[in-house]
């Protein structure tokens, strides 16, 4: 196992809810590297299922930004990675800010990423809507996320696109 291989082995246990597995791989157990090859194979079927509904997903867009709520269509775990590799793809123009959420229990994760190198700061754009509510986010200018609670779902979203409207009358 190459040390790309052995990454991937990794984070798709993680992601899939089963970090024992991965510890077990990362110790040399034999069924613990069966059963990390198995739940890879799911989480690439969960990467695939997830773009899948994206594309098919009634999104909020705006100019420069796509908001997605997967609700529970997608593992929150995922949600970051989904966000990703749909902000890389080429129907989002350079500059566009692309939003994922999704359940987790009582809360929802939101993954927010910047299609190409220039644009605006996502990080202090969620900040902005984020931080009044209490929350906390984390991240860089072109990744960043954060938990929200459920009973701030409709207003996030609404403040959200306030602030994403906001900033394009400001440049």
């Amino acid at each position: 196992v190459d040390a790309r291989e052995l990454s991937a082995l990794i984070n798709s246990c993680s992601r899939m809810d089963s970090p024992e597995t991965a510890l077990g791989l990362c110790l040399g157990n034999r069924s613990s590297k069966e059963e990390a090859e198995k739940i890879y194979i799911q989480y690439k079927q969960h990467l695939i299922a997830a773009l899948k509904y994206v594309n098919e997903a009634e999104k909020i867009s705006g100019k420069q930004y796509t908001i997605f709520n997967a609700k529970d269509n997608i593992k929150d775990t995922i949600i970051g990675t989904v966000t990703s590799i749909i902000s890389h793809s080429p129907v989002y123009e350079e500059g566009t800010i692309v939003i994922g959420l999704a359940y987790n229990q009582d809360k929802i994760k939101v993954s927010a990423r910047l299609a190409g190198k220039t644009g605006r700061n996502v990080r202090e754009v969620l900040n902005r809507v984020v931080v009044p509510l209490g929350g906390e986010v984390g991240g860089h200018p072109n990744a960043a996320g954060c938990l929200i609670s459920k009973e701030h779902e409709v207003l996030f979203i609404e403040e959200l696109k306030k602030q994403l409207e906001l900033e394009l009358v400001k440049i």
